[in-house]
């Protein structure tokens, strides 16, 4: 069972739901659930686990693998070895999810209807593809969303290694 979803048929359902947001809402709202928002969070903490195997990489390299931390009375030993093992597990089971759930994007969406969603430069995120440019706008301004720099530099990369997924050439 996976340890990134709790349910073991969650992939299915979820295509399952963009089916029917297909039939009420359009395929565009439907992929933009499908890809725009649950496989981007899949890919997003992807991103987070590689990153976090980077800089665990860069201590094991600079420190010894065991750290001592003090917080208030008690003390902590983390054994970054043991801690990079865990995060590259977490690599793998996510990058083999993806690769399945490609494949069942795949057999409920045409191919051209795919790249027809990538190639309209989607929104991701949850609010992605139910926000409207106005409302969008409202929420970065209130701060309910980050909209920075950062933020659309990580989104970027994260929309070409969804496309990768896809076969589609960024």
């Amino acid at each position: 069972m996976s340890k990134a979803l709790s349910n073991p048929k969650q992939l299915e359902e979820w295509v399952v739901a963009s089916l029917g947001i297909a039939n009420r809402f359009g395929i565009e709202k439907a992929l933009g659930y499908l890809i725009g928002e649950k496989f981007y969070n899949l890919v997003r903490d992807l991103f987070g686990f590689r990153k976090m195997s980077r800089v665990i990489d860069k201590q094991r390299k600079q420190y010894t693998p065991v750290i001592e931390k003090q917080v208030r009375n008690r003390r902590y030993v983390i054994n970054l070895d043991e801690v990079h093992e865990r995060v590259k597990a977490r690599i793998i089971e996510r990058e083999g999810l993806l690769v399945k759930f490609v494949f069942l994007i795949g057999q409920a969406f045409p191919p051209h209807e795919i790249r027809k969603y990538f190639d309209s430069h989607p929104r991701l995120g949850v609010h992605g593809h139910i926000s409207t440019e106005e409302d969008h706008e409202f929420l970065v301004k209130h701060g309910a969303i980050e909209h920075s720099l950062d933020t659309e530099v990580q989104d970027a990369l994260i929309l070409g290694d969804i496309m990768k997924y896809f076969g589609i050439n960024v």
